[in-house]
Order: structure tokens, then C-alpha cells, then sequence
């Protein structure tokens, strides 16, 4: 019996395999997705973001993690499946595309090199938004294929309502159409318009003007003045992704249909704008052009399938692509910045602190012991990136202010052999913790890719801890 849409059944199973590998590396690590689960939290106890807790991005993250924060209660650990499944979802769109294009061999070829590249591996790590974004581009482009532009749209605004870099890929597209597709062009403009404006003016009001200032008014003192070094990051990502930046770079090299690629072309021109315009560049970001750089790498290696043996090639190439990528994540990065300590420092804020006592500290861990803990973040300040100290969003005498009286302020820094306690981010209100507060507990942090190797507890009632 002959069986039919092979291909299909080959990529559910590449993506069930992708889903087992992030499900059994699936740990709490320090990062600033648990600053999204306790503003889902909020949401969930009728509080508003802009207006009631400061949220420097657009709303549909965190209302999509309240959504199923309803089924998970405390058990936030299943929350990071949201970015794995969103992935897979983004894989499937990319499959579909390149088969509409192409055929269903090249599509699954094309979705098996997104799943496991490198980046997706890690970044479905940490709920940081970009799977989401993906999701909705990648979907976007698909219904502009399937020539429904107005639907485009929507998945285009539902990305413009998930993270603020999402305008660059969205801009590459609707060029795209004003060029080779005029009459979609006006219809993908409404579809785009259509959830983002209302959604928009609706937060702009009941905020109170928060809702602008702080997701494009903060956003515009990321344009210049801080952020990493462009060019570690750029180096770190090639490294990682090197076959899909060498396939693509040779299908822009030898490939001559590049006519019927115009649209991801466009897309990933307009995406490495940010990457020149922001100095507050990430290594997610590259997420936003992984998903194209598989496209042209998958249309590159089929340029040589009338070749003999050219199967059985693909085959091992691609179970070498899956076995290497994963060994190098599995080795060094799976275990990276885990938060092994999770329960011990749970269980101390809950038995050493009474129910409506606050805590406040880092991002990447504080929010993540106040949902464990049950305990609520003094002022609600679910989100302490020290961005918002460095571009002046926030004032330490603000913060002061607004956790005065806390019980509890986690900390996450570096002890040098001599004891001595440094590396502590902009957000550590230092002189308060010093005027206010003693030592309780320390936990050590191993393997930490922002360098840190300590949390410090600190007790701002001054108990005495045996």
C-alpha cells in the first residue's frame, strides 16, 4: 500500500523528535521569561500592564502566558513549552511555503534545517518572544503565498503585537507586495492595521499615554548609546548557524530563480536593518532571518538533485545536521545559566516570610521565586532589567521608594576568590540593601552565560539565621 504525503509524515516526526530533545533539557534557567509569567499573574488579578506595571513590549506575550497560566497554576515550567510549540508551528509554515513554492521535499528539508538550527535550539530555551514573533511571520508569508493577503495581515499585526522588532520583517513584505503585488498590497495594509491600531489606541487610553512611552519612547534609547558588542554576537552566530550562512550565501551566489524567493528576500533585507539601526542587539534577534536562511539553503542543496545518489546524500547530511547541532546544544548550552537550586531557595522565602510580604530582585530569578513562593514583587515590579535604570526609565530613588518596606531583595553577582561581592546589574539598589538589609543565604551558580556565580538572599527585617 502505497502511502501517501510521505514528506508530511517525515516532518511530524522530525518535530516529535524536537520536541522530546527540548522536553528532557526542559529546566529552570535564569532568564527574563519568568518576568512575563508573573506579569501574567498580574493580568490574571485584574491588573493592566502599562497602566499598572511597566512593560516595555506589546501585549500579546504576556496575554497569550495569563491564557494558559488558567491550566498551569504554579507549575510554570509547562509555560516553557509555549516557545517549542510556537517553533514547531513557525516549521510547519515554512514547510508549507517552500512546498507551495517548490515541492514538499524541499519544504521539509527546509523546516528540518530551521527546527535544528542552532539558534532555535537555544532560543526555545527561554520564553523571550521571538518564537511567538516567528510564529506569526512565518505564517504571514505563508497566506501571502496562498494568496490571501488580508489573513497575511493579521498573523503580520498579531507579530507587531508580540515584540517591536517584528516591523522590520513585516516592512521587507508589504514592500514586496507594493512592488510585485500592488492590488494585496492595500488588503495585507488592513489585515495589519486591523488588530494593531484598535489594540493599540485601547491600552494608549486606559494607560493613561503609558502605553507609548513605554514601548516606543523606551525603545528609542535603544537605537544608540548602549547595548553588547555587535560584533561577538554577529561572530557567535555565524559560528553557530555556519552550513545555513554558507548554504544561503551560495544560493544568493549560484542560485538564477531567485525570482521566486523575492518575498523572504525582502523579508530578511529589511531584518538585518535592525541590526545595523538598534546598539542594543541580541543574539534572538537573528531568529528573525533563520527561518529564510533555511529557505535558501534547502533551495541551494536541491539545485544538485539530479545528481546520483543525491537521496541518500540528503539523508546523512541531514541526520548529521540533527545529531551535530543537538550534541553541541546537549554539551554545552542545555545545562547553561540552570537554576539547580530552585526549591531550596523557594521553600526559604515561603517558611521564612509571611503571606503578603513582598520580595523584589534580579529579573532572571526573582519573578520566578514569587509565583514558586507565592509571594507578591514589592510595587509590582515584575520587570527590573537594568536597561531601565541605564536609560533612565526608572530612578534608583524611585525603586527605593516603591519597595520600601520588602521583606526579601534577590541579588545575582559575582564573588571574587577573596570573598569580595561584585558584578551586581544597574537594578540592585545597593545603598538600600546595605542601610537595610543582612546577608540570609547564598547559592552558587555554575555555568552562567552572563558570568555571574552567586545569588544572594538578603533579609530586610534582619532576622538571625542559624
Amino acid at each position: 500500500m502505497k502511502i501517501k504525503n510521505k514528506s508530511l509524515i517525515c516532518f511530524w516526526s522530525v518535530a516529535f523528535l524536537f520536541l522530546i530533545l527540548k522536553i528532557i533539557e526542559m529546566q529552570f534557567k535564569f532568564s527574563d521569561g519568568f518576568t512575563y509569567m508573573y506579569m501574567g499573574k498580574l493580568i490574571l488579578n485584574g491588573l493592566t500592564p502599562y497602566r499598572d506595571f511597566f512593560f516595555a513590549s506589546p501585549p500579546l506575550q504576556v496575554y497569550i502566558i495569563a491564557f494558559f497560566e488558567i491550566f498551569t497554576g504554579k507549575n510554570i515550567l509547562l509555560l516553557k513549552l509555549i516557545p517549542i510549540f510556537a517553533s514547531i508551528g513557525g516549521a510547519f509554515f515554512i514547510y508549507s511555503f517552500v512546498k507551495s513554492k517548490f515541492d514538499e521535499w524541499q519544504g521539509l528539508v527546509a523546516s528540518i534545517l530551521f527546527l535544528f538550527s542552532f539558534l532555535v535550539l537555544l532560543t526555545t530555551d527561554y520564553s523571550t518572544g521571538i518564537s511567538l514573533t516567528l510564529f506569526f511571520i512565518f505564517g504571514s508569508i505563508y497566506f501571502i503565498e496562498k494568496d490571501k493577503p488580508f489573513l497575511a495581515g493579521i498573523f503580520a499585526s498579531l507579530a507587531l503585537l508580540t515584540r517591536l522588532y517584528a516591523p522590520f520583517p513585516v516592512a521587507g513584505i508589504f514592500l514586496y507586495l507594493l512592488i510585485y503585488k500592488r492590488k494585496s498590497a492595500l488588503k495585507f495594509l488592513l489585515g495589519t492595521l486591523a488588530l494593531f491600531i484598535p489594540i493599540s489606541i485601547f491600552f494608549q487610553i486606559i494607560s493613561n499615554g503609558g502605553y507609548l512611552d513605554q514601548i516606543f519612547l523606551f525603545r528609542l534609547n535603544l537605537i544608540s548609546g548602549i547595548g553588547l558588542s555587535k560584533w561577538n554576537i554577529v561572530k557567535f552566530f555565524i559560528i553557530g548557524d555556519f552550513i545555513l550562512v554558507l548554504g544561503s550565501l551560495f544560493y544568493f551566489l549560484f542560485d538564477k530563480e531567485k525570482k521566486k524567493l523575492l518575498l523572504p528576500v525582502f523579508a530578511t533585507i529589511f531584518s538585518l536593518i535592525l541590526y545595523l539601526v538598534y546598539s542594543d542587539v541580541y543574539y534572538l534577534y537573528f531568529g528573525l532571518i533563520i527561518g529564510f536562511l533555511a529557505i535558501f539553503t534547502s533551495k541551494f542543496i536541491f539545485k544538485f538533485s539530479s545528481e546520483k545518489n543525491f537521496k541518500k546524500f540528503l539523508v546523512i547530511f541531514l541526520a548529521l545536521f540533527i545529531l551535530f547541532n543537538s550534541s553541541i546544544y546537549i554539551a554545552n548550552y542545555a545545562s547553561a545559566s540552570n537554576v539547580p537550586f530552585s526549591n531550596e531557595i523557594t521553600n526559604f522565602v515561603r517558611e521564612n516570610s509571611e503571606i503578603n510580604e513582598t520580595i523584589y530582585g534580579s529579573f532572571e530569578i526573582t519573578p520566578m521565586v514569587a509565583i514558586l513562593s507565592e509571594r507578591s514583587l514589592a510595587g509590582n515590579i515584575a520587570d527590573t532589567n537594568p536597561k531601565n535604570i541605564i536609560t533612565s526609565e526608572f530612578t534608583m530613588k524611585e525603586i527605593e521608594e516603591k519597595i520600601s518596606g520588602v521583606r526579601f531583595i534577590i541579588a545575582k553577582g559575582i564573588q571574587l576568590y577573596d570573598g569580595t561581592l561584585t558584578g551586581f546589574d544597574a537594578s540592585t539598589p545597593i545603598d538600600y540593601i546595605n542601610q537595610n538589609c543582612i546577608l540570609a543565604k547564598t547559592y552558587s551558580v555554575k555555568k552562567d552565560l552572563n558570568g555571574a556565580n552567586i545569588v544572594l538572599v538578603y533579609d530586610c527585617k534582619k532576622p538571625n539565621f542559624s
